[in-house]
């Protein structure tokens, strides 16, 4: 019978490590909040799975404790992230996926990442504009078209799956998700500001480029 429990619990536990979060239809935020709920039950999985294995006698330095552990840690960890995202409105998502189209949409994941994390970056400084919005059409900066509903659309009918890729890089910029020093302020194709944090080349094939990234 012990055999029996220990095996039903390892499976259970299993599932908790591998489930995935089903995201419900709707606007970000009804999104994000499917999301949580669903690593919130994984959390209750995962404590349940350990207590089962804490009164079949395991200790808290066995293998089965400590996966159990590490699912609720990750299940946590989500729960962060999507809190984080559902603070921004799905405008801001389409104009922050905008704006990186524009400025790295051909790239790779990284710059795209990095450029969603400059506007981000922008947003949280004192010196900048305190939305998404604001910062990306200021005067002088990014380019105010970016927010428009027509150049959105404009991106996605040049390059769906490229808009989709920049939508992926905004989205995990506004989770917490993208490492680079809250004073990066600064993005081009020269360097400016008191220092470059990191310079990023790019070679397509048919057109190569260095991206900096700047501290303010």
């Amino acid at each position: 019978m012990k055999k029996f429990l220990t095996t039903a619990v390892l499976s259970l536990t299993l599932m908790v490590s591998l489930a995935a979060p089903a995201f419900a239809a709707g606007d970000n935020y009804t999104t994000c909040m499917a999301a949580i709920d669903e690593h919130r039950t994984i959390q209750s999985q995962a404590h349940q799975a350990a207590q089962a294995m804490r009164k079949m006698g395991y200790s808290e330095d066995s293998a089965y404790v400590q996966s159990a552990k590490t699912t609720w840690k990750e299940a946590a960890a989500e729960i962060a992230a999507y809190e984080r995202l559902a603070q921004y409105s799905d405008e801001d998502i389409r104009i922050l996926a905008t704006t990186v189209y524009y400025e790295a949409g051909s790239t790779t994941d990284q710059l795209r990442e990095y450029v969603a994390q400059v506007v981000l970056n922008r947003v949280a400084s004192s010196r900048f504009p305190n939305s998404v919005k604001a910062v990306v059409t200021q005067p002088g900066q990014y380019a105010g078209k970016y927010a428009a509903v027509s150049t959105t659309q404009a991106a996605q009918n040049a390059s769906s799956t490229n808009y989709l890729s920049c939508v992926s890089a905004a989205k995990k910029a506004m989770m917490g998700r993208v490492d680079m020093p809250a004073n990066v302020l600064f993005q081009a194709n020269f360097a400016q500001g008191s220092g470059v944090w990191k310079s990023v080349y790019f070679n397509s094939g048919w057109f190569s480029s260095t991206s900096y990234f700047c501290y303010l």
